[in-house]
């Protein structure tokens, strides 16, 4: 079951918030957009058919900030432009990028939120080089306006040590982990972010990350992976939120 939680401990306080989630399908999705309100929206498709069929991994957005520009929802294949399934993964997935303007600044962000696969290597891999060049192509910007940075968010199915991370933070990549930014004194909370529902058989391992383009004008101000369980020790999910301040700079003046 889902909880209000999170959410409302992740974006109380703060203005200009983005949220990205996976595993979410369409009954869910709606019931947290009704938690959320009519201050957010969100963008992405089921990865089964593109409309509701399937998990999403949508972005949430605050439209009194925010104005979505442009979105879209890739598939994690060689055909990413219709649902497919990719090279050696079990099921489809996808990618859902968007880009939004900020209303108060005109500032521009490239957000996107992610699900690997949890079988297949090669897949994780490739979708890794995959999501690269999709990054490559939206930091470009729509109309000759590129964005000021571009943030990834989501669950790898992947550790660090596995290729498909590398990928990911290869010299050439064009991305860095977020939580690399910041010496891991100033990091708050856990390491791990996969803990399970504490079945015997999962090992909790660390597989959600964050990434931001690099180089990139953004700094990163705090990053902490939070609590998934409490006191009443029920489990919001088997992932622990994975939250970040990144503040990114207006390159021109307020509008009066």
């Amino acid at each position: 079951m889902l909880s209000k939680r999170p959410l409302d401990f992740i974006t109380s306080g703060h203005e200009s918030a983005f949220i990205c989630l996976q595993e979410v399908l369409y009954s869910q999705l709606q019931e947290i957009q009704s938690w959320l309100g009519s201050e957010w929206a969100h963008v992405g498709s089921g990865r089964d058919d593109g409309k509701r069929g399937g998990e999403f991994s949508p972005v949430f957005y605050q439209v009194g900030r925010w104005r979505c520009e442009r979105n879209e929802t890739l598939w994690l294949s060689k055909t990413p432009e219709k649902p497919s399934r990719g090279w050696d993964a079990a099921l489809k997935r996808v990618v859902t990028v968007g880009e939004f303007v900020d209303k108060l600044t005109d500032a521009r962000v490239v957000v996107m939120s992610t699900h690997f696969d949890h079988q297949g290597v090669v897949a994780r891999e490739e979708s890794a080089r995959l999501i690269i060049k999709i990054a490559e192509d939206w930091s470009k910007g729509a109309n000759g306006k590129p964005p000021t940075t571009l943030l990834l968010a989501g669950d790898f199915n992947s550790t660090p040590e596995d290729n498909a991370y590398k990928t990911m933070v290869a010299p050439d990549s064009g991305m860095v982990d977020v939580s690399t930014k910041l010496p891991k004194e100033k990091r708050y909370g856990n390491e791990i972010t996969y803990t399970s529902f504490d079945e015997p058989k999962e090992k909790p391992t660390r597989i959600d990350f964050l990434f931001v383009k690099d180089p990139s004008p953004a700094s990163v101000k705090a990053f902490g992976v939070l609590s998934n369980k409490f006191d009443d020790g029920v489990f919001l999910s088997d992932h622990r939120p994975v939250v970040a301040d990144v503040e990114i700079p207006v390159l021109r003046p307020a509008r009066t």
